[in-house]
């Protein structure tokens, strides 16, 4: 490990002390769900442990929670440490604003900030149905999402051959993270997370339907064979579902910055200051990691691909400092700023990544074939 590398990895451990000794004493406003929970105890599992055993405790039966813990620790494998601890500590900032904070709640020197976020967001949550806190969520799940995306070949096989039912599987247990699920905005993710449920169904009734596996034996083939052939789709949804979150986020916050300049922060419940703090930045830092030396090869071309995004953000966040007048003049010219250039280049957002998806799904699908012959290989 370099000496760089060494240090951002003592930073990350002391922020996640931090954090984690300040999720041991929050108390949310409002409760979050069993999966947010679940999550949260996944990761913290899988920066202490590492991953989990692909098998139960043969000596011991365990409850119907202790089973829910084991298999949400069991979909981090593959994370390391430092990416554990980073992702628990964006998990755990993304419930704090989604849930708040109660009143009573234990805060020191180093949260103070995120305690102030907690009620601006709050603030907003009550002002608006279609809260902003959404599009932070997807954001906090890239750095897990890219991940998975980095899944080996094999890895993939023994978590279908390690999953326990057909309807259990990785891609059916998601839901959109931008949006609420069921709305119109939600389609597009819904659209990636359907058509790779409908591929890990496919691969799971391989081993699960005594019928398939008959009539594959009569060939002479192994479920493996056919599941490999759809390991590049796999991945490649995933990059999928990483760029629709990140065009949800541009289009998203565009629409709200634009509303709050027209109406103002009273009727939108957020002003210019938080959209930049809680989304533009966020944006530009995930657009930037994307590209980092860890990541897979097809994280690292969609971060080229979304390299415009990453400017965009960049450069509008810097023009305010530029004007010398007030801090909120300034940000009404970013905001301003921002909104006409992301109008400006919509061509991009839609039409030419749109393209690139598609030709990525294609390529994905051509050279499965080479893996699944891989696989009949034994290689």
């Amino acid at each position: 490990m370099s000496s760089g590398e060494g240090t951002a990895a003592m930073k990350g451990s002391s922020e996640f002390r931090v954090k984690l000794n300040h999720m041991k004493n929050w108390k949310p406003a409002s409760p979050p769900t069993n999966r947010d929970r679940l999550e949260l105890y996944a990761l913290h599992k899988q920066a202490v442990s590492g991953d989990a055993p692909m098998s139960n405790p043969p000596d011991k039966k365990l409850s119907p929670a202790e089973k829910a813990k084991l298999n949400s620790w069991r979909t981090k494998r593959g994370l390391s440490q430092y990416q554990a601890m980073n992702a628990y500590i964006l998990e755990a900032d993304r419930q704090l604003l989604v849930y708040g904070s109660s009143q009573d709640t234990t805060s020191s020197k180093h949260i103070s900030s995120s305690a102030s976020r907690d009620d601006t967001s709050t603030t907003a949550k009550s002002a608006t149905s279609a809260s902003v806190l959404l599009t932070p969520r997807g954001l906090a799940a890239v750095p897990l999402l890219s991940a998975a995306a980095s899944e080996s070949r094999k890895s993939y096989l023994n978590r279908l051959q390690s999953t326990t039912h057909a309807n259990n599987g990785w891609w059916m247990r998601q839901e959109p993270l931008c949006a609420e699920p069921g709305t119109f905005f939600a389609l597009p993710e819904t659209a990636v997370i359907y058509a790779a449920t409908l591929i890990e169904k496919l691969s799971l009734s391989l081993q699960f339907d005594e019928k398939t596996k008959q009539l594959l034996k009569t060939f002479g083939l192994q479920e493996g064979v056919i599941q490999s052939l759809a390991w590049p789709l796999h991945n490649c949804l995933l990059v999928v579902w990483i760029l629709v979150i990140f065009l949800s986020t541009l289009v998203g916050s565009a629409m709200l910055t634009f509303k709050t300049m027209l109406l103002g922060s009273k009727r939108t419940g957020i002003s210019l200051e938080n959209i930049f703090s809680q989304e533009i930045r966020p944006c530009q830092h995930g657009a930037e990691s994307l590209t980092e030396t860890h990541q897979a090869a097809s994280i690292r071309l969609l971060g080229l691909a979304l390299y415009p995004i990453g400017l965009l953000c960049n450069f509008t966040d810097s023009i305010g400092e530029k004007i010398p007048l007030g801090s909120n003049t300034q940000l009404f010219f970013a905001g301003g700023a921002y909104v006409a250039l992301a109008s400006m280049f919509w061509w991009y957002w839609f039409l030419i990544l749109p393209w690139m998806t598609c030709a990525g799904l294609g390529i994905a699908f051509s050279i499965g074939w080479c893996f699944g012959l891989i696989e009949l290989a034994g290689l």
